[in-house]
């Protein structure tokens, strides 16, 4: 087993699609399936199933998985550290932050930031969570802020939101879906639909219950996924529908994203801070620049 097999095992978990991790791996796809072959030789499971073209982790790749992340995370932080050794930045700030904004918002932030800063003195150290999980980092001190999504009302009184961008959600559903020739929904066209949802650990989850109520519908929900990846192949199988945000992945999934109607679907995308913690000076000149682009965004 070696590290460049169990980085190859990630990003196919991530993408659930041999072609495209390839194309993201710059390797070929037969050189990809003999890394994960071999790896699943040297475990003795299998890590995928696969279903015609489509491919998703078996019982033993989802075990498997946050185990394999964290090695790659930890060698990552080593090498952090090695960078901070060979060349130190004014400052370190550990952010985190969740799967849904790391295509877009997050490398946008990060790219704004250093224009406004005009150098790169400021480093960051990333970390990729569910919001639940990222939270409690923040409490007990191992982020410095997050990158997360918000509700309309945030009741945790410790803790600052900061709102930076608005992200707009859809409706995703199959392609031979009744809806999938709608240039737009409704809410209400979601009753008695089969309900795919994010994982009830999620600030979006909590989201889209209340306006699920407000609009007095109950979901049919018939199962729960803690990634957008799982949720996007299990509606382009035909299990349900979904509400998601556009994101890249959606590209290796056949599925219809339309947009809806009446009604504000979308969430803010927030940075959020611990407010009994002292700020230090790289992470005020961070909260700085986020006051100013919510400014510039309306938000």
């Amino acid at each position: 087993m070696t590290l460049q097999e169990i980085r190859y095992f990630c990003v196919t978990a991530e993408v659930l699609h041999y072609t495209k991790a390839a194309n993201l791996l710059y390797i070929s796809q037969p050189s990809l399936s003999y890394a994960i072959g071999k790896l699943e030789k040297d475990l003795g499971v299998p890590l995928f199933e696969k279903h015609g073209k489509q491919v998703s982790l078996s019982k033993y790749g989802e075990a498997f998985l946050p185990f394999a992340q964290s090695v790659l995370r930890e060698l990552s932080e080593g090498m952090n550290r090695l960078n901070e050794l060979k060349q130190p930045a004014a400052g370190i700030v550990n952010l985190g932050y969740i799967y849904s904004v790391s295509f877009s918002v997050l490398p946008e932030f990060v790219n704004k930031f250093y224009d406004y800063q005009g150098s790169h003195q400021i480093g960051f150290r990333f970390q990729q969570g569910m919001a639940g999980e990222l939270l409690e980092q923040l409490f007990n001190g191992s982020l410095d802020i997050l990158i997360a999504g918000m509700t309309d009302e945030p009741d945790i009184e410790s803790i600052e939101f900061l709102p930076i961008y608005r992200q707009e959600l859809f409706l995703a559903v199959p392609p031979d879906h009744p809806l999938a020739s709608s240039t737009s929904v409704s809410l209400g066209d979601l009753a008695g639909e089969s309900f795919i949802s994010i994982s009830h650990d999620t600030v979006i989850y909590h989201q889209l219950e209340d306006r699920f109520k407000k609009a007095d519908i109950a979901p049919n929900t018939v199962f729960e996924a803690d990634e957008y990846s799982s949720i996007a192949a299990s509606v382009a199988t035909g299990a349900g529908v979904a509400i998601m945000p556009i994101l890249p992945i959606l590209e290796t999934f056949n599925v219809k994203m339309i947009p809806f109607s009446d009604t504000n679907m979308s969430r803010r995308v927030c940075l959020i801070r611990n407010k009994s913690k002292e700020m230090s000076e790289p992470l005020r000149d961070i909260w700085a620049f986020a006051e100013q682009l919510r400014e510039e965004s309306g938000l």
